[in-house]
């Protein structure tokens, strides 16, 4: 594979990609999460993709213009559909230059708002509040009376809806998200996030091939005063791949919003318990607002994946069923019906877990309605 020498300046910083250390504040040591902003560091591999919220507009996307009057405002308006952005080599300086070839990347319950800044960039400087949300606890180290943020005068961002399934389709989550597919040798993704609020997070899911989705990078929200208390100024992140040198590796990235977190273990805890919350796609949730997204690979891929559209494209794959111990597993989280052999409803709610103890043996056919509507079935002998 052939490296780059790239060392071009990088705009925004980051936390290290794992959950950043805790901090003893008050006098009975009150476990505080903080950021290092350690910063985006340099890569030596070709910067293939660099999403830029404030370079994106509603015409040239098709992405919703955000509804709000500032960024201090959530959007009532939202859209899904596919934009193109272009793939970067480098010219005989290192100097990133855009390629002919454009990648696409599907957005679902999603706008645009090129001109806002963050929420509470917003509140202290154009409105002239005197704190964010949050700031009054004297726990928060990382506050902005303290160190601003890496995307505090940052410009422009991408938010996904937070909003809880419409009652005329009542098993179709509205959670947005932002999906890049099948990008070759992943090296690394850099990527910024903020919020409205001081205690919201955002989740970042994998997928290797055309295996299934994997949680890479999820922070929290809802869950203690300690976790992400300084999201409304916004965080970087940079998560390392490391297939820059795998010429059989494609990767799909994922951002979307917090909506519970079964699998992590609970930072605020020592006993190594998970977070108690479970994944809840159809309720009402917070906002996560994407600003920026760079991603690293070995190699200039000479050609795209083709979409056809929005719901009807390569990378979506039917929610797959299977046994593990006693319990039957679905692929992602999924609005179910398990049906007996005689048509009887045996089961129904949203889950990607449900325990076969419960059932008598016997034939199952097993109804699993995906996120934006998409309905597998599957047939399950107990």
């Amino acid at each position: 594979m052939k490296k780059t020498t790239l060392f071009f300046a990088m705009a925004l910083l980051a936390v290290t990609p794992a959950m950043a250390q805790y901090e003893a504040c008050t006098a009975d040591a009150t476990k505080v999460y903080h950021t290092s902003n350690a910063g985006w560091t340099a890569s030596e591999w070709y910067p293939i993709i660099n999403i830029d919220a404030e370079t994106l507009t509603p015409a040239a996307t098709g992405l919703s213009a955000h509804s709000g009057v500032h960024g201090e405002q959530t959007s009532s308006t939202f859209s899904s559909g596919i934009f193109k952005t272009p793939v970067y080599n480098v010219d005989e300086n290192m100097t990133p230059v855009e390629t002919a070839v454009q990648w696409p990347v599907k957005f679902y319950m999603s706008c645009v708002a090129p001109e806002f800044y963050t929420s509470a960039y917003t509140k202290i400087v154009l409105n002239g509040a005197t704190k964010w949300s949050g700031s009054g606890d004297v726990c928060y180290n990382n506050n902005n009376s303290i160190k601003q943020s890496p995307i505090w005068e940052k410009k422009g961002f991408i938010e996904l809806s937070r909003l809880a399934a419409d009652a005329a389709a009542p098993e179709v989550s509205r959670h947005g998200y932002i999906m890049i597919p099948d990008l070759p040798q992943v090296e690394r993704v850099q990527f910024s996030f903020s919020s409205t609020g001081w205690k919201r997070g955002f989740k970042l899911d994998i997928k290797h091939n055309d295996g299934e989705w994997e949680p890479l990078q999820w922070e929290a929200s809802d869950i203690a005063p300690s976790i992400l208390p300084f999201s409304e100024q916004g965080y970087g992140f940079e998560v390392m791949i490391n297939k820059q040198e795998d010429p059989a590796s494609k990767i799909s990235l994922r951002w979307t919003i917090w909506d519970g977190d079964t699998i992590h273990a609970n930072v605020t805890k020592d006993d190594g318990s998970k977070y108690s919350t479970s994944h809840t796609p159809l309720a009402q949730k917070q906002v996560a607002r994407i600003h920026q997204i760079k991603v690293f690979s070995g190699v200039v891929p000479a050609e795209a994946p083709v979409l056809e559209s929005a719901t009807n494209n390569v990378f979506v794959n039917n929610i797959t069923a299977h046994f593990n111990g006693s319990d039957i597993v679905l692929s992602e989280t999924a609005a179910v019906t398990l049906f007996s052999a005689d048509g009887r409803v045996s089961y129904q709610g949203t889950t990607d877990r449900i325990s076969a103890s419960q059932f008598n043996k016997g034939i199952y056919v097993l109804k699993m309605i995906d996120s934006e509507g998409a309905i597998s079935r599957a047939k399950i002998r107990l």
